[in-house]
């Protein structure tokens, strides 16, 4: 980003779009597990430049996403469409 506005702008949109997803509800469990499954195989797993445990470990490299917890929710997308389409 090359000003603050344009941060602050993704980062209010990246609020919105979580929003979105907490109140879709949640996704059966055999479907979150399915797709944490593929996060954890996939290469974008894991921030590396993360100063937080946390996201290093768990964290989605392309939409900085905590993904034990963005598998739950029935309007969470993968940024790759790896996961599998429920309906």
């Amino acid at each position: 980003m090359n000003n603050i506005k344009e941060w602050l702008l993704e980062k209010t949109n990246r609020i919105k779009e979580f929003g979105v997803a907490i109140i879709s509800g949640f996704v059966p469990d055999e479907i979150a597990e399915a797709r944490y499954n593929v996060c954890k195989e996939c290469e974008h797993y894991g921030i590396e430049a993360s100063g937080n445990q946390l996201m290093f470990e768990r964290g989605c490299d392309i939409c900085k996403c905590y993904m034990p917890a963005k598998v739950l929710f029935k309007d969470s997308k993968c940024p790759k469409d790896f996961w599998k389409k429920e309906n």
